[in-house]
């Protein structure tokens, strides 16, 4: 090979080099706040949404580092491009102008839960009109839902704060996502699997998804190489595989 095709050789391999994602910036800050099985500081790699959006991040050649946060700070981040990337995310109207959604990666129902026993029976939002329901500060759970301000709401600090006042018949009704309620008594406490039900039908189906912060110039770059990436990962199993090891699949 000759001095000069080998000098050739040499500078594509560079440029090739420089050009990956990888290379060409620093680590991407992957956030997101407590809400297990999702995300969680003490759970395996994280939680699902974590240890999902982390893998295909890296798959697709990032360098990724992650933080658990309360949701005040991340949404502060959010507003200000302190972060580049948040997971385990429902999609959110205020959160439309500032991050850049990925394709969902998991869908999970959101049901009302009474005490075992009750007899509420769920027929759309004014049927919730007699009852006290407990929810989450700042959580997200379907449009009519949050805007019905007519109803009797009562903010917790936890999901597993809801489930016990439920569970005592303190409170009539609490929400979320079945995985995160059952995860909750399952990991909490569970003896209250035996002191609520679940009410039918689901109030909504939400999708999880990841978002990039618009204040990066490479936001939709990063969305298309993690889409692309997480639809291989479902064809070859590997995607499979992570959701077994979170106990979800």
């Amino acid at each position: 090979m000759s001095p000069a095709i080998k000098w050739v050789l040499n500078i594509v391999a560079f440029l090739a080099f420089s050009a990956s994602p990888a290379a060409a910036s620093e680590p991407l800050t992957l956030v997101a706040d407590e809400w297990p099985p999702f995300s969680g500081s003490e759970l395996p790699g994280q939680g699902l949404s974590m240890d999902v959006t982390r893998a295909v991040l890296e798959r697709a050649g990032y360098d990724v580092k992650t933080a658990i946060l309360p949701w005040a700070r991340v949404m502060n981040g959010a507003r200000t491009g302190e972060y580049d990337i948040i997971t385990s995310l429902p999609p959110s109207d205020d959160l439309e102008e500032l991050l850049n959604y990925s394709e969902p990666f998991y869908s999970t129902e959101v049901k009302f839960i009474q005490q075992k026993g009750g007899d509420i029976a769920f027929r759309g939002i004014e049927s919730l009109r007699p009852y006290s329901i407990a929810v989450a500060a700042g959580f997200v759970y379907s449009t009519e839902f949050d805007n019905a301000d007519f109803l009797n709401k009562f903010e917790v600090t936890t999901t597993l704060q809801g489930i016990r006042m439920v569970a005592a018949a303190h409170i009539d009704l609490t929400l979320d996502s079945v995985d995160v309620l059952r995860h909750s008594i399952l990991r909490e406490d569970p003896s209250l699997g035996d002191r609520i039900a679940f009410l039918e039908p689901a109030l909504t189906t939400q999708s999880i998804h990841m978002g990039v912060s618009t204040f990066r110039s490479d936001h939709a770059t990063i969305v298309s190489d993690f889409n692309r990436v997480l639809r291989d990962m479902q064809a070859d199993g590997s995607f499979a595989e992570l959701l077994d090891k979170h106990n979800v699949n």
